[in-house]
């Protein structure tokens, strides 16, 4: 059995990103998954339509490993709140984590540390299916 596949699927896993979803209220219609450029981003205040908060969306590097930066985080958030069926995403701020590792060898002891750059928010769902804010961000 050929090893070699699965270990770059492995690392290639470790350079992206990892998205959580919590369901938080029912949406006021079905939800049908979408393109990513029809999900609006938003990043300094609400729509201006009426919505629902259908979930939150939590999307952050997966390893110390990934290339991911802060364009690339959100298009992935983006990305995953359209599959899910969302209008919207309010990014309400970043969702960091701090990661410690310690490697002991024969002769040494080595430390590391590292942040892994992540942002959460509110999927949202537009009262009516047919409203568009036009307030899609360019951060593909």
């Amino acid at each position: 059995m050929n090893r070699l596949p699965l270990a770059l699927l492995c690392f290639a896993a470790a350079c992206g990103t990892t998205t959580r979803f919590v369901a938080t209220n029912p949406s006021p219609h079905p939800l049908t998954a979408k393109q990513p450029l029809q999900v609006d981003i938003y990043t300094t205040g609400s729509p201006d339509v009426e919505y629902v908060e259908v979930g939150i969306i939590q999307t952050r590097q997966a390893s110390s490993l990934s290339t991911k930066d802060m364009p690339g985080i959100i298009s992935d958030m983006r990305s995953q709140a359209a599959k899910i069926g969302c209008d919207g995403v309010i990014i309400n701020g970043a969702a960091d984590k701090h990661e410690s590792s310690t490697t002991v060898t024969e002769t040494s002891v080595s430390s590391s540390n590292a942040t892994l750059e992540g942002f959460w928010g509110a999927c949202i769902v537009y009262l009516s299916p047919q409203e568009t804010s036009g307030a899609t961000a360019a951060v593909e």
